[in-house]
């Protein structure tokens, strides 16, 4: 098996699921808070997954990300956000960090510009595809979670779908077959952590080398095209920029992060991220409230090690 590597957009071209999704486990260093910050860094930019990377447990950003975020951007490094949320859903995060940058949408589907309304690149599921997960998905009994351009469509409301919100908060629309058709920029299959894990074997085979399929909460099952991923998204923007992926920096927690932060020149896992993501990244956070992680993995980068 090889290990992940990307393309720039423009020439990635489909390879086996086995040299996407399989990686090399990298010399894995935990580095302490209290070292001083370096007055330059190799670093052009930096992606940032939102859950559970710049937003902790409470889902609220701390005041420690936002000043540790603030650090790079003096120093002169694009900031983005990248994360499997809908685009209009990250807009208030960047907002909060007064980013202007292109935002990395549904594990890398979407790249829009929200200041120019610009898209930078878009890889939805297709249409045969997508019909046959939707169709699966509710033969084995579970609620379709459906990410169109127009809005999140979902096959019925019930406690998945309000536990889905809540975390969130994105308007779910209930819709018909009619609106759960076309070509989503990913599915999500949603039901019990039990029933999704009791599932996932057999789904992994039966859509192996037609789509990437990726368990982001114990009750979500998520299935984007073959090679999306938030490493394909921060590439089209360092494309966009001239800037070499020696050059970007990755920060993540979960395994839908693990093609970007291998990807990158320069990756940090946060100190309570998933077993692959920390094998993934170049660094790991020091131990401590996940809340900050962020805030001591980026003091980590600044302090030149």
């Amino acid at each position: 098996m090889r290990s992940l590597q990307f393309l720039p957009p423009q020439t990635i071209k489909s390879t086996p699921r086995s040299a996407r999704f399989t990686f090399t486990p990298r010399d894995t260093t935990v580095f302490p808070l209290n070292q001083t910050a370096s007055k330059s860094i190799p670093y052009r930019l930096a992606g940032i997954d939102i859950d559970g990377t710049l937003l902790g447990a409470d889902s609220q950003v701390s005041a420690e990300n936002i000043a540790a975020v603030g650090r790079l951007r003096e120093l002169g490094v694009r900031v983005v956000l990248a994360s499997g949320r809908r685009h209009e859903n990250m807009v208030r995060f960047a907002d909060r960090l007064q980013l202007d940058e292109p935002l990395v949408s549904c594990q890398g589907a979407l790249v829009k510009n929200e200041k120019t309304g610009r898209i930078i690149y878009r890889h939805p599921v297709p249409a045969a595809l997508a019909e046959e997960a939707m169709r699966d998905g509710l033969a084995d009994g579970m609620t379709i979670i459906y990410y169109q351009m127009n809005g999140i469509y979902i096959s019925g409301r019930n406690q998945y779908t309000d536990l889905y919100h809540a975390r969130g908060g994105d308007p779910l629309i209930e819709g018909t077959l009619k609106d759960l058709t076309g070509t989503p920029l990913k599915i999500i299959w949603i039901n019990s952590a039990d029933e999704i894990a009791r599932r996932l074997p057999a789904v992994r085979e039966r859509y192996y080398g037609r789509l990437e399929t990726v368990v982001t909460y114990p009750e979500y099952l998520e299935f984007i095209d073959m090679g999306v991923s938030k490493a394909v998204g921060l590439a089209a923007i360092a494309g966009e920029y001239g800037i070499a992926r020696s050059e970007v920096l990755t920060f993540g927690d979960g395994d839908n992060d693990v093609p970007m932060l291998q990807w990158a020149g320069c990756s940090v896992a946060m100190s309570h991220a998933s077993p692959d993501a920390k094998a993934a990244a170049a660094m790991v956070a020091p131990a401590g409230d996940s809340g900050t992680s962020l805030a001591r993995a980026i003091s980590a980068v600044l302090a030149g090690k």
